[in-house]
């Protein structure tokens, strides 16, 4: 793997300012100063300091999190963020966080070290649907089956959402699919068809369903099966 990567994922740089110190000789591999930060390395056999600091190498990390309601998607806030919920160990790390969810809004949420994973989860153009359960104020009418197929005009924001699906559960309670994480997505197409949501929970991003063994603010990392769901 590249150098700069390497030292990335340990949380001791920005990959800008690696380049930078590394002309300077701050990147010492093997006893050798080495100022190209593409330089591939192995980290279990080559020894690697930048700043003086050993490079200690580990996996990226891949986090499923069961999160609750009053915390805020994001890894730093005034208010507390679902990273406040994590352990030590994970909050020294760059975690992204993908498909951020509304602070009243609760369920599956994935975070990560890998910028990459997180792109293409939260591209709109990868096509990965988001599910989940939503709870409105009146009854839905059977009507926004199709119209939320044919693509729910936003007014607030001269816009048209992508078709979604739906499918009714009970008088007020649904599962809504959608492939693009527009702010406040699910609440205005329902706000812009004449109901209200008052209770949202995601529950599957693509494939990747929430462990229903997680409580609300519980979280794990993802295993080898879950991650090729996202791979394959």
């Amino acid at each position: 793997m590249r150098v700069d990567k390497m030292i990335g994922n340990a949380n001791l740089d920005t990959r800008r300012n690696i380049k930078r110190n590394a002309k300077k000789g701050a990147l010492v591999i093997n006893g050798d100063i080495v100022k190209d930060t593409s330089t591939q390395v192995d980290p279990n056999v080559d020894e690697v300091f930048y700043m003086g600091e050993f490079v200690e190498y580990f996996e990226n990390i891949y986090i499923m999190m069961n999160k609750p309601q009053g915390y805020i998607s994001s890894t730093y806030d005034v208010d507390p963020t679902v990273v406040d919920i994590l352990d030590d160990f994970y909050k020294t790390l760059d975690l992204s966080i993908a498909g951020r969810l509304d602070k009243d809004t609760r369920g599956l949420l994935i975070l990560s070290t890998d910028g990459n994973f997180i792109h293409k989860i939260t591209s709109p153009n990868s096509n990965i649907e988001k599910t989940y359960e939503v709870e409105t104020r009146d009854l839905i009418d059977e009507s926004l089956v199709e119209e939320f197929l044919q693509g729910v005009y936003i007014a607030e924001d001269n816009y048209q959402a992508r078709p979604a699906k739906l499918k009714i559960i009970d008088d007020k309670k649904a599962i809504v699919k959608v492939t693009e994480g527009k702010f406040h997505l699910v609440k205005r197409l329902f706000s812009n068809l004449g109901n209200e949501v008052v209770e949202l929970k995601r529950i599957a991003i693509g494939e990747l369903r929430l462990d229903p063994f997680l409580n609300e603010g519980d979280y794990r990392e993802l295993n080898e099966k879950e991650l090729a769901l996202f791979t394959n």
